[in-house]
């Protein structure tokens, strides 16, 4: 047998003990079994042995106390039986418990959950009682005047940074107390940890926000100065490519300046050999044996003095 089946089999033999009319609690379920087999026997004998007749009318029947077994019914009276002046007064009496009506009243209660206000409430932030609004107002000028916020988008990073490092100074000043101000002893190790963990929370929320703020501007400036940075790389790449023309010319004529140098010179030392050879009858005896000494010939030195004159 199942426990629905179990269940069912219970309230049935509840329902035969309440009709038998027992006014003792039964020590076990064995008990009531038997009282609801002798009831049930009894009841089909006395229906055979009786006629049937006409149930006189009776009043509302009284629910028996069995220990034990609920007492069927409502437990509340209908609302037929509250008279009008009662039903007026317990609406009048609701009306007084529907919690605040103005904003100074809801912004009160607002706050009833608080702990620690190191969250924020429903996705809003809230300032504590012990702070001052004055002071959260000056940061978030003063990040205002920093950043210069110029789009919506912008306005709602700076007022995150504000919330955000407003909150982590919270948590910072809030662990505290949870130190002895004598020993410097952490005594609540576990509420420590949370501020300390809502505060690194805080703060990389406010880096967050900058950096988005940081990238967002950068990205807009590169759409608005898409047009006017092309046009700069191509002015840079024309002034390269004329300076790499430059090189290339500056390295021809120097190429040609020390070729000229060098025919120069090699005219001189014809036209000296010349006047010597003139001069000295031995010079020429001479000249050819320093030339046999580097392994130059005659010949290359007259073609290249007949090129030179």
């Amino acid at each position: 047998m199942n426990r629905k089946e179990r269940r069912a089999s219970a309230h049935k033999e509840r329902k035969l003990a309440r009709k038998a009319g027992l006014t003792t609690q039964p020590e076990n379920a064995e008990q009531v079994g038997a009282a609801a087999s002798t009831c049930t026997s009894e009841r089909a004998e006395h229906i055979s042995a009786t006629p049937p007749t006409a149930p006189a009318p009776t009043a509302a029947a009284t629910p028996v106390t069995v220990a034990g077994i609920p007492e069927p019914g409502l437990p509340f009276p209908s609302l037929s039986s509250i008279s009008p002046a009662q039903l007026a007064a317990n609406r009048a009496n609701a009306e007084l418990s529907t919690g605040p009506v103005t904003a100074a009243g809801r912004a009160i209660s607002s706050q009833n959950r608080t702990s620690h206000g190191l969250a924020r409430h429903n996705g809003v932030f809230l300032l504590l009682s012990t702070e001052d609004p004055n002071g959260f107002e000056a940061l978030k000028a003063s990040l205002a005047a920093e950043h210069q916020p110029t789009t919506e988008t912008e306005s709602i990073l700076v007022s995150t940074m504000a919330e955000s490092h407003w909150l982590a100074n919270r948590a910072g000043s809030i662990q505290n107390s949870c130190f002895d101000l004598q020993t410097g002893q952490i005594t609540d190790a576990k509420m420590f940890s949370l501020y300390l963990r809502y505060q690194t929370t805080h703060t990389r929320a406010f880096h967050k926000s900058l950096n988005d703020l940081v990238k967002l501007r950068a990205e807009r400036r590169k759409n608005d100065n898409g047009f006017e940075a092309q046009t700069h790389s191509q002015e840079e790449l024309r002034i390269k490519n004329e300076r790499h023309e430059m090189k290339k010319q500056t390295h021809y004529w120097e190429v040609l300046k020390k070729d000229a140098e060098t025919c120069f010179r090699i005219g001189q030392n014809v036209h000296q050999n010349r006047k010597a050879a003139s001069e000295d009858p031995g010079f020429e005896a001479q000249y050819n044996a320093e030339l046999a000494k580097h392994g130059l010939q005659k010949d290359f030195c007259r073609g290249t003095a007949a090129a030179a004159a």
